[in-house]
């Protein structure tokens, strides 16, 4: 059981890890014009070498894009031989073998539950301790850098949330999720905000954006405007992170009616038989919204992380 579950949770991360490396590949083609002289030798060398791992990392891309498309005993070939007949009824297959709908509709809950907590939590939080000079902002720092250093351990998690009376439940994994995604996010917006001028601040305090809630005045009408482009950034990699998750829904979901999309590949892998076409398809639906999400708001992302990096 233990090995048919680590098969199939490195099916599933298969496609999310290939698409992070084609990210990486792309930063690079952009930075290294910048930080390589340019010469002769280096405009062949370098596209040749870039488009060689580009090649390697597309290739399990295309392999299951097109096994999605074969027959059973053709997909389980493994190869990047074109299909003998298209099969785009796999697609309708994954819907009338699985509670498809029910598992997209789980994800979508899940994953944006845990981006509006992050998002409401995590930037104020982020905004006290960027502005804040005392022992207890510099604690919370501490405290949640250690959230993001300290890797989750399993049996006490599941000891607490069965205290709590939520585990196996969608809100159990949603505070698993904020109790690893919130110091993430504290940690990237508190760079930002510190890149950010408190003469902006303090003009707003002086026409009048004071009083008992000022503070908070402040932040949701002049920085909170401001943290676009990294809070679009932390959102899309929180979203790939939460809706691509296979172990801890496996861990601390109980129900089949609790169960995500990605885990919905359990009903085409069994023990003494599977159906890898299916399980292509599957992680085809599975990874889409994600790469056309990144797609959409790819030139967000970048703007985000140069603009998170650099100090004025």
């Amino acid at each position: 059981m233990v090995r048919l579950t680590i098969r199939l949770w490195m099916s599933v991360r298969m496609v999310i890890q290939v698409a992070m490396v084609v990210l990486m590949v792309a930063m690079v083609m952009v930075v290294l014009p910048m930080v390589v002289q340019v010469t002769a030798t280096t405009v062949v060398v370098i596209p040749a070498i870039l488009l060689m791992i580009c090649l390697v990392v597309l290739a399990p891309l295309v392999m299951v894009l097109l096994g999605s498309l074969k027959t059973p005993a053709e997909a389980a070939q493994f190869n990047l031989s074109l299909p003998s007949e298209w099969h785009f009824e796999n697609y309708l297959e994954i819907f009338r073998k699985t509670n498809a709908l029910r598992a997209i509709k789980n994800s979508l809950t899940i994953t944006l539950s845990v981006v509006l907590v992050c998002v409401l939590v995590g930037t104020p939080c982020a905004y006290y301790i960027a502005r804040k000079k005392s022992r207890y902002a510099n604690g919370l720092r501490l405290y949640f850098n250690l959230g993001i250093i300290v890797p989750l351990s399993i049996v006490p998690s599941i000891f607490l949330l069965q205290t709590l009376g939520i585990m196996g439940t969608p809100m159990g994994l949603v505070c698993i999720y904020l109790g690893m995604r919130i110091p993430w996010i504290i940690f990237l917006c508190v760079g930002f905000i510190k890149g950010i001028p408190m003469e902006l601040e303090e003009a707003a305090l002086i026409d009048g954006c004071g009083g008992a809630l000022g503070p908070l005045k402040v932040f949701f009408r002049i920085i909170f405007p401001l943290l676009k482009p990294i809070l679009i950034t932390a959102v899309i990699i929180i979203t790939m992170g939460v809706w691509n998750e296979f172990q801890l829904p496996l861990y601390f979901l109980s129900s089949s009616k609790n169960t995500t999309l990605p885990m919905t590949v359990y009903w085409f892998y069994g023990q003494y038989q599977t159906s890898w076409n299916l399980v292509f398809a599957n992680l085809v639906v599975t990874a889409l919204p994600i790469i056309l999400l990144y797609l959409y708001c790819q030139k967000y992302v970048i703007a985000g992380m140069t603009q998170g990096a650099v100090k004025s």
